[in-house]
Formats: C-alpha cells, sequence, structure tokens
C-alpha cells in the first residue's frame, strides 16, 4: 500500500495522479493519492499522519514547508518509504527527490523570457505561494537570470524589494493560492 500526495489540487497534480493509478495497476500495487483541497501545511500534515495510521509501506510527497516538516518526515522515513517530489525536503531522512532544481528550472524561465523579450521591459511574476520551496526557487531563478546574477540558489529576495539591473525590471511578485480565477484578474490587472 503506497501513497502519492500532492502540495495542491492543480491539473498538474491531477495528470500526475493518473500516470500514478496507471503504474499502480500495472505493478499491482495498491495507492492512496492526496491532494490538500485548501492547499495548506496544516493540511498536508494531517494527510500524512492518517496515511501513516492507515500502515501505508511508502510515501512520495511534495512537501508544502520541508523546513518546517523535517519532524514529520522523519517519522514517516522510520516507519515507510518516503521519497519526495516536485519540493525536496533534503534536510529530512528521506530516500530520494525525483525532481530538479527548481532554482534551475526558474532559471531556464528566465532565459525563455529573454527571447520573449530581447529589449527587456518589465515584468511581473505570479506564483501560486511563496510558502514552498519549490515556488521560492523557481521564483528566484527567474529573477536572477533576468538581472544577470551568478547562480545562487540560496539567494532570496523578498516578494517587495525593488528589483532591477540591465534590461530588466521586476516589478512585482504576486500569489494567487493556486487560484485560477484570481490568478487571471491579477494578470490582467498586471
Amino acid at each position: 500500500k503506497l501513497a502519492f500526495v500532492t502540495n495542491c489540487v492543480a491539473d498538474f497534480w491531477t495528470i500526475g495522479a493518473h500516470g500514478v493509478k496507471a503504474a499502480a495497476e500495472e505493478c499491482g500495487a495498491e495507492v492512496l493519492v492526496r491532494m490538500p483541497v485548501q492547499g495548506t501545511v496544516e493540511e498536508q500534515k494531517r494527510i500524512l499522519e492518517d496515511l501513516l495510521a492507515m500502515g501505508v509501506q511508502g510515501i512520495a510527497v511534495s512537501p508544502k514547508d520541508p523546513a518546517n516538516m523535517t519532524a514529520l518526515l522523519d517519522q514517516i522515513a522510520g516507519r515507510a518509504l518516503l521519497i519526495t517530489h516536485d519540493s525536496d525536503a533534503p534536510a529530512s531522512k528521506r530516500l530520494a527527490y525525483i525532481g530538479m532544481s527548481n532554482y534551475d528550472a526558474g532559471r531556464m524561465c528566465g532565459l525563455l523570457i529573454k527571447e520573449a523579450m530581447p529589449d527587456g521591459g518589465p515584468v511581473v511574476i505570479l506564483v501560486g505561494t511563496l510558502d514552498q520551496d519549490n515556488a521560492k526557487g523557481r521564483r528566484q531563478g527567474v529573477i536572477d537570470e533576468l538581472l544577470g546574477r551568478s547562480h545562487d540558489p540560496s539567494r532570496f529576495d523578498p516578494q517587495g524589494a525593488e528589483l532591477k539591473a540591465g534590461k530588466y525590471e521586476i516589478r512585482a511578485t504576486f500569489t494567487d493560492e493556486f487560484d485560477r480565477p484570481k490568478a487571471k484578474n491579477i494578470a490582467e490587472d498586471a
């Protein structure tokens, strides 16, 4: 009995869940898919605790707040196989991280922006939330690429910081809490 735990409900995760279910059928495993509806850390923690109580043998999770979830993740790792995906928890006792460097992914997005806007200009960034390490890393990668900064995944510019260098200016970072109509409104307002 295995579990696949996301950090929110989104189309990305729905597609991923179909892959998980197909693999479960192929391998003859029972897999539970859990997506936090509110997308909060507390909700994800409750889901993980419930799965442990159900006796799952392995959990794949995209942790919402890895730094503050380390104790719970270590508890899970002591009782079941634990891997992280999409968002890592490197300080935990997880077996492996499946994904890529979110900071490097952000830098790649920055390259696409440079390609689309070779003359530079103002840019706004829209993310679901900035309380997740993966979102922080992706955002910072975009910023560092656009501003021509060195590679430094540990850097974090505050959300309200004035950011300008060369041809690009990051005017704002907005969050939509995974609410598509809100994201659309933010993009239109920007």
